[in-house]
């Protein structure tokens, strides 16, 4: 028995979660490059591969380092690189693997100029596009002008847009959802055919989150889609509506550690191991697969504080308990290993190879 508390992965759900996403995106002509920063994981980036998956997204360029190290030899850096630094590193990448990576601003763009002409190299592009969420990309009315610049310095080819629609995970109901996702595919297409009108030869159109490549058919006409989170399921796809909790391939198993009042227990858990990020469940912070109605209300660094009815449930010192995360993609960072089983019989022990790996 394995020492709480620990990260647990059904394989079975897990494979079925990736044949399931996959093959819907490839019934609708789009390519999957999932996210690995979910897993962080060769292990399940190779599995990815194998099960379909055209390539993989990297989050940073360590992450793309470690993959590539690992065998992958196609990744998109879905990150703008500043730095003089991180272009070196790029370049050094370049030479090994097909690569990617994304630009929002003349900076990045110079930078990476300079370090593709340096080494005699020519790095495809993508132009990140803002969908709403502010978090990176161009405004959809200054893409013309900007893709110009880009295309402009020695090096570059622009040849793709790019955008992250996280508002998605603000609505809960597929007829939300739908509408969302039909947005953001247009915004792609509407990119893409605007920049072809004027010359570029744009090849690449890439999105689609976990929740939008559910329903891949209201993506129809982008390329790729790097939804990640699927992989393992999270209260976040719940709340989305997409999964049910026996849909979730990935728990924290954790251990009552401590009863203080009768209703009231503390588990081996918190922020170390579950992360303290909030779904939309107000004040949860996971879903207790066994007591889906014992509320895990609050988190410290090593505790977990659960409210109960005790004429209901008889908790015991001792007691193991597995809880779906809010959120899973932070989860694989807090651990060097994930404990995989089928059918409830430990099968192999993951390693995290790129944990910590965020420069």
């Amino acid at each position: 028995m394995q020492t709480t508390p620990y990260v647990a992965l059904d394989m079975d759900i897990m494979e079925k979660n990736i044949t399931t996403m996959t093959s819907g995106l490839t019934r609708n002509g789009i390519q999957h490059w999932p996210h690995i920063k979910t897993h962080k994981s060769v292990r399940l980036a190779r599995l990815e591969q194998q099960l379909g998956a055209s390539g993989i997204t990297c989050a940073k360029l360590s992450e793309a380092e470690v993959m590539a190290a690992g065998g992958i030899n196609a990744i998109l850096l879905a990150y703008p690189l500043i730095g003089e630094d991180k272009c070196r590193r790029y370049a050094e990448l370049a030479r090994k693997i097909t690569v990617r990576t994304i630009v929002d601003s003349l900076a990045g763009a110079e930078g990476l100029s300079r370090e593709a002409v340096k080494n005699d190299l020519i790095f495809n592009i993508d132009i990140a596009i803002d969908f709403g969420a502010h978090r990176e990309g161009i405004q959809p009315e200054d893409l013309l002008a900007f893709a110009r610049q880009v295309a402009a310095l020695p090096g570059l080819n622009v040849d793709g847009v790019f955008t992250y629609a996280g508002t998605i995970y603000q609505y809960h109901t597929e007829q939300d959802i739908r509408r969302a996702a039909r947005q953001e595919a247009r915004l792609l297409i509407d990119s893409r055919d605007r920049l072809n009108a004027n010359g570029f030869e744009i090849s690449h159109l890439s999105g689609g989150s976990t929740l939008s490549s559910w329903y891949a058919d209201e993506l129809r006409g982008i390329t790729e889609s790097r939804a990640g989170n699927f992989i393992f399921g999270d209260m976040n796809a719940i709340n989305g509506g997409i999964y049910t909790k026996e849909n979730c391939a990935l728990t924290i198993c954790a251990t009552v550690v401590s009863i203080p009042l009768p209703g009231y227990a503390t588990i081996d858990a918190g922020t170390k191991s579950l992360t303290s990020d909030l779904s939309a469940t107000p004040g949860s912070y996971g879903l207790i697969q066994e007591y889906p109605d014992i509320e895990l209300v609050k988190l410290n660094e090593e505790h977990g504080y659960l409210r109960y009815d005790p004429q209901k449930y008889n908790l015991a010192i001792g007691e193991q308990i597995h809880i779906i995360p809010n959120h899973c993609c932070v989860v694989a960072n807090l651990v060097d290993e994930i404990y995989a089983f089928r059918k409830g019989v430990l099968s192999e022990i993951i390693t995290i190879d790129a944990r910590g790996k965020s420069f």
